[in-house]
């Protein structure tokens, strides 16, 4: 899958109060004209504080690590008292205790400017959001902390504070620190599991994660559930990997591990996993620009030569079927697509188109297998001479998939002189048989044939993004499907094809031996 956005998955959020039967409440001591002040961390529920899943897959990523000490900034107006912007004072933990050492101070009014918290190797594992950053939303009170202290007064001051991930520092609000923390990138993971009645699924499964035997990752777990038609779905894994300098750029440094896992009412999983190894360079390879990554794959019980089920095709359930509503279908009646093609050659598109596309959905019909069709009309020109015109049929089931019924392709020569009409099949015929043009509800890995004529025309489908942003000369587009099309005959080559919901199929991007050779592109919509 290309240009995925980048999102935050797998998260293990625990609410810790950090507080001790021995740490006393607020009191005063008479006999000291001075105050002190101890300080204890909450870390958030930051999962019941969101309303949405967008806001849960963006919250930071919390680690197993323990406490040891806290940095902080006390000011009194605009002068520091405790601890500077360029130096935070260190506050030890009580030893045996998840509360700080006390700090004895001029009795007066301050204000906690920031509360940073680390494990004892001196990694940032926390840290307390300022008033109008992007984090501040996921707790009920922000910095700075106006805190009161009178003369004999001992004070306890429970911080809220976030887990940190290495994110950009901006996000808490702390636009003028500079922690020595290390930079990361992200990788992603996604699984499809095949059943042993030759069923697949999308995979719920847990990865994890060392450096040389140490822990970075351990039993992250991917987001599953079912949608509102009542269909699983399963959503990749992607996770902060640190990127350390030490190693070479080829130098296989991040193991890890992928393990299938049970999903209650879906499937028992047999005791199955992969494991591998990672270099930075297999990590960037994934990126495509500074946000988008692709994920890494995986198909538990699947061979390479598994093949996908044909669709359950019941003319029963074709009540209207050329009243198309299936919103990543794109020319409405009336309606002419073009395209132009583009031939890219070591990364690098040319800027003449080498070919032109005319897609029409023509008004009139043709009955296939006793369903009434929609005809498609595709239209191949090079140097304006026609070299492919094409009739898909094409009808719409009463749960919203497109089926590809069949096609009567015409092929022509470079001066127009016809050929012949190799390609054309047509379901019902000579043991053809229709699949889908489009699922009515797709999912995440869901895998289906397109059309089968056995030895003719054998190709499918997998779903490989829901949440694709894509931008063209027409504009962007957001919430795109992409599908990865594969014929099974041309073992090396495949396409990614996205389709805009209300618009229909706005690109294509054919690949051989994994090397992106041509693109094709929307360039207008016109009305007849």
């Amino acid at each position: 899958m290309k240009k995925m956005k980048v999102y935050l998955m797998g998260l293990t959020i625990l609410t810790l109060i950090f507080s001790s039967c021995s740490k006393e409440e607020n009191k005063i001591d008479s006999e000291t004209d001075k105050a002190t002040i101890s300080f204890s961390a909450i870390v958030e529920d930051l999962a019941s504080k969101s309303t949405n899943r967008q806001s849960i897959a963006d919250i930071p990523v919390c680690s197993d690590d323990s406490p040891a000490y806290v940095e902080i900034i006390l000011m009194q107006g605009e002068l520091e008292i405790v601890g500077s912007a360029g130096d935070p004072f260190r506050v030890d933990l009580v030893i045996g205790q998840l509360f700080t050492q006390e700090l004895e101070l001029v009795p007066g009014n301050y204000s906690l400017e920031y509360f940073s918290v680390y494990n004892a190797a001196g990694d940032l594992i926390w840290l307390a959001p300022m008033e109008g950053s992007i984090l501040s939303e996921f707790v009920d009170k922000v910095l700075p902390y106006d805190i009161s202290l009178g003369a004999g007064v001992k004070k306890y001051v429970d911080v809220e504070v976030l887990c940190y991930d290495d994110r950009d520092v901006n996000e808490y609000g702390y636009v003028f620190f500079e922690f020595d923390t290390t930079e990361t990138f992200e990788y992603c993971f996604f699984a499809n599991y095949c059943g042993e009645d030759g069923r697949h699924y999308p995979a719920r499964y847990s990865v994890d994660i060392t450096i040389d035997g140490e822990p970075v990752v351990s039993g992250a777990t991917n987001v599953t559930g079912t949608n509102g038609d009542g269909d699983w779905y399963a959503e990749p894994l992607c996770l902060h990997l640190p990127d350390y300098s030490e190693y070479d750029d080829d130098e296989e440094y991040l193991d890890y591990t992928i393990t299938l896992l049970d999903w209650e009412g879906v499937y028992d999983a047999p005791e199955m996993s992969f494991s591998g190894s990672l270099s930075r360079e297999d990590v960037m390879q994934n990126f495509d620009g500074d946000t988008d990554v692709d994920y890494h794959h995986f198909r538990f019980g699947c061979e390479e030569s598994e093949l996908p089920e044909l669709p359950n095709f019941d003319p029963a359930n074709f009540s209207n079927p050329t009243n198309i509503t299936n919103p990543y279908y794109g020319p409405s009646a009336y309606a002419f697509y073009e395209y132009e093609v583009f031939e890219v050659e070591d990364g690098v598109m040319g800027s003449e188109a080498v070919e032109q596309i005319m897609i029409e959905r023509r008004t009139e019909t043709k009955e296939v297998m006793g369903i009434t069709t929609v005809i498609q009309r595709d239209v191949v020109r090079v140097d304006g001479v026609i070299v492919e015109d094409t009739d898909d049929w094409i009808a719409q089931d009463d749960s919203g998939n497109l089926w590809y019924m069949g096609e009567l392709s015409k092929n022509y020569d470079e001066m127009g002189n016809f050929l012949d009409t190799e390609g054309s099949w047509e379901a019902g015929i000579d043991g053809a048989l229709p699949g889908y043009w489009l699922p009515g509800d797709p999912s995440l890995g869901q895998f289906y044939y397109q059309e089968y004529y056995e030895g003719e025309a054998e190709d499918f489908a997998e779903v490989v993004a829901l949440d694709e942003t894509v931008i063209i000369d027409m504009g962007t587009f957001e919430n795109v499907l992409v599908t990865r099309d594969v014929n099974p005959f041309e073992p090396n080559v495949y396409e990614l094809k996205y389709y805009a919901p209300g618009t229909g199929l706005i690109m294509e991007e054919a690949y051989e031996d994994g090397e992106l050779v041509e693109v094709v592109v929307l360039t207008a919509i016109a009305m007849e």
